[in-house]
């Protein structure tokens, strides 16, 4: 499974270039929004600007179903329903429930990782009590209820191999975001192997609690947690020492 270890090691071989490969897009000198010759992009008709709200609707009403009705009961029937449209024409634009099971949360992790990592960059992680609170910022974001309906594809790919194979693209964009906050706020920490190792075990050992709360309960999940954040704020003295 690809995680931010891999890429990290990836990105050693050429430890200039530190830049987030999913994320990234192409730089240009032409004015935002221009196309490859720098000249603006034409607007989109009526019938496109339509196919496009038609797409957003479903992918909001997919969100919405697995956050409301979790993934056991999520159908395309329901979903279709939820956004005004024909299943026909749901079918069109996603030809998969996996398909369009990941592209949803796909894009509601990444909103919720960006709106966290916000936080994150705003916080810094210099002092010990900044850094606590990184980390508290990073448990509120995992255990909000979009993130915890989006972990139930990932119980899902234990039964569903085309869930499992789409999810591989989701978890790279997910981690690299992930990794991309870090190296910003610590720049200066990026070129320790055990930055990443770091980061990449805080991220797993949470969503590997998170996986927990179905049979334990968000309380208990959440004492389990508070055990183990000292331990973690310890561990990241030996990384990254704070100032002063």
């Amino acid at each position: 499974m690809y995680s931010i270890i891999d890429q990290v090691i990836d990105e050693s071989v050429t430890p200039a270039a530190r830049t987030d490969e999913v994320a990234a897009r192409p730089v240009s000198d032409a004015a935002p929004g221009a196309g490859n010759d720098g000249a603006a992009p034409q607007a989109p008709g009526p019938r496109e600007q339509q196919r496009q709200r038609t797409r957003r609707a479903i992918l909001d009403e997919t969100v919405r179903c697995l956050v409301d009705d979790g993934y056991g009961a999520l159908t395309t029937r329901r979903i279709a329903e939820r956004a005004g449209i024909a299943q026909s024409t749901l079918m069109h634009h996603f030809e998969t429930r996996e398909g369009l099971l990941v592209e949803a949360v796909a894009t509601l992790a990444e909103q919720v990782a960006s709106a966290s990592i916000r936080e994150v960059q705003a916080i810094g992680a210099r002092g010990a009590a900044q850094r606590e609170a990184v980390l508290d910022q990073a448990w509120a974001t995992f255990t909000s209820p979009e993130a915890l309906a989006a972990a139930q594809l990932w119980g899902a790919a234990w039964a569903e191999p085309e869930v499992a194979t789409a999810l591989r693209d989701l978890e790279v964009r997910v981690g690299q975001l992930i990794l991309g906050a870090a190296q910003e706020v610590l720049p200066d920490e990026t070129t320790d192997p055990r930055f990443a190792i770091y980061i990449d075990g805080v991220y797993q050992l949470i969503r590997g609690l998170v996986m927990g709360i179905p049979v334990w309960g968000k309380d208990v999940i959440d004492a389990r947690w508070a055990l183990i954040k000292p331990v973690l704020l310890e561990a990241s003295l030996e990384v990254v020492p704070v100032d002063g």
